[in-house]
């Protein structure tokens, strides 16, 4: 065998799957895949190795209502906003649109990747807040309402191996010991709700409810995020109420009951 018949099989590989991910476009955000194979004229059991992989990579993921295949949020984090959650942001927005409205205040939608949260997207208030919090963001988990709004109802196996991290503390008040997280998440899961008072930003506080989908798998957060000058704590109950709302809402829009 010539020696660089592994190079070439790799180079092959890389430029396939470069080939898959340019598929997906406006008019064209699921595809299965023997609509792939055949578009990129590949063997169909070729094509569900490189597809398998981009998945594993974060690249490309399966919309388990269809069986079908979307870009993923590894490409919303490289910048740019993909129509990967197209089904997520299309049935949230009207509900956070109303959030918005009703709290004046920015709002969230969030996911996990990897060990940060993303941003899918932002809807801003009258008069937004200096945030860093624009779409394709990648913030820490443990200091943010959103990410531990997601991380809390987690399976065990992987809220500990988040809980193996070395964390940051950013503010007097950031959580880093793994003990303390593990205490708290259990509080979320109990609540409901997450809240990080100067958690990250200092005079800032987040408030995040979790979204369900129909495997009943917490896969989203909605929050709000702003100045504890303007959400003071005699505000947090309004806001928790109005936040879980607009969650329960989200998930049972994408087929969650409880």
């Amino acid at each position: 065998m010539n020696k660089d018949t592994p190079a070439k099989a790799i180079l092959s590989s890389v430029k396939n799957a470069m080939r898959i991910l340019r598929l997906f476009k406006k008019g064209q955000e699921e595809l299965s895949v023997t609509e792939i194979a055949r578009l990129i004229d590949l063997p169909k059991s070729t094509t569900h190795r490189l597809i398998s992989e981009l998945v594993y990579e974060g690249f490309l993921s399966k919309n388990p209502k269809t069986n079908h295949y979307r870009l993923g949020l590894s490409l919303l984090t490289l910048g740019g906003v993909v129509f990967s959650h197209r089904d997520l942001y299309l049935e949230a927005q009207p509900i956070v649109d109303n959030l918005v409205d009703e709290l004046g205040e920015t709002a969230h939608i969030c996911l996990l990747e990897d060990n940060d949260v993303v941003y899918l997207f932002r809807k801003e208030c009258d008069q937004p807040e200096r945030l860093l919090t624009y779409m394709g963001r990648k913030n820490p988990i443990h200091c943010t309402s959103e990410g531990l709004a997601i991380m809390a109802f987690q399976k065990q196996k992987v809220i500990n191996s988040f809980l193996k991290k070395t964390f940051y503390s950013y503010t007097e008040f950031t959580l880093t010991d793994p003990k303390e997280l593990r205490e708290e998440m259990s509080k979320i899961r109990k609540k409901g709700y997450a809240i990080t008072p100067n958690h990250f930003y200092k005079d800032f506080v987040g408030i995040a409810a979790p979204i369900y989908d129909h495997t009943e798998n917490v896969v989203a957060s909605v929050s709000i995020i702003s100045s504890m000058s303007r959400i003071t704590e005699d505000k947090y109950p309004l806001f928790i109420d109005k936040i879980k709302a607009a969650g329960s809402q989200i998930s049972e829009m994408l087929g969650y009951f409880k």
